[in-house]
């Protein structure tokens, strides 16, 4: 919708180089172009933002945490890229993966950008409250933007099960916590497991973790497959996003973390 409002063919919207595939693909549909700019480390460059931009720019999309990559803006290098656009730009803040964020450096931009009028924040109820199969969201901006959402916003775009679910999942906060605290937990233990294969992956930020193999015996796409002929499925990052050598590991439950654990035990003991 925030495509559909600000965006006419040839304006210009910008991306870190492995953003979530959604975004340029919703820019695209309204005939926007969609200018990547690059990351360092995999992590999102404020200063490769900024070169990107010009007198064409529309939209600056960005996830923090990000996805896949896991990286993420500490709340000065957010604050900063929001001064250093222009104040014509708007800068939507995807804030999918804050609820997992325990980092000290990390503020969501829901506490970053309330009061500000060209920043516009995403939340989702697919993730900590593992509602994605009734796909609902919600967004933060200025009124000015929400009422402009509002007329163009088709009547039946979430339904009333979704509504009442997440209304509900809102109340339960000791699932959220002890989800919160289950994941830090397990996705510490998977990278530390990991490492003594050689494969490492981001600091401990959202509910997944992106594994690199450049320094293991194994490559992705073989540990891929030999996973999947177990019944467990990574996700491949060749495919869209374009990175080689790597997966995406959601954290499961305890349960899924620990045939996950037997099973990469299993691949290299052979």
């Amino acid at each position: 919708m925030l495509c559909q409002l600000f965006l006419k063919p040839k304006d210009e919207v910008i991306l870190p180089q492995f953003s979530f595939l959604m975004y340029r693909i919703y820019a695209k549909i309204v005939g926007a172009k969609v200018v990547f700019a690059k990351e360092k480390n995999f992590k999102v460059s404020v200063s490769e933002i900024i070169k990107k931009v010009s007198n064409k720019t529309k939209i600056v999309f960005l996830a923090n945490p990000n996805n896949p990559t896991g990286t993420y803006l500490n709340s000065f290098e957010l604050t900063d890229l929001r001064k250093r656009l222009r104040k014509n730009i708007l800068l939507v803040v995807d804030d999918a993966y804050a609820e997992y964020m325990q980092n000290r450096d990390y503020k969501s931009g829901l506490d970053l950008f309330k009061n500000k009028q060209n920043v516009f924040i995403l939340r989702t109820f697919s993730k900590i409250y593992g509602l994605s199969s009734l796909r609902i969201g919600w967004g933060y901006g200025s009124k000015k933007i929400i009422d402009a959402l509002n007329v163009i916003k088709p009547p039946f775009n979430v339904n009333e099960v979704a509504q009442k679910a997440a209304i509900e999942s809102l109340k339960d906060k000791k699932f959220i916590s002890r989800s919160v605290k289950h994941n830090h937990i397990y996705a510490t233990k998977l990278k530390n497991f990991l490492s003594n294969y050689d494969i490492s992956s981001n600091k401990v930020s959202a509910n997944f973790l992106l594994l690199n193999f450049n320094k293991c015996k194994l490559r992705a796409n073989s540990f891929y497959e030999k996973l999947k002929k177990k019944g467990i499925i990574l996700r491949s990052t060749e495919e869209g996003y374009k990175i080689k050598n790597m997966l995406r590991l959601t954290i499961g439950s305890k349960e899924e973390n620990m045939k996950f654990i037997k099973a990469t035990q299993n691949i290299f003991r052979k």
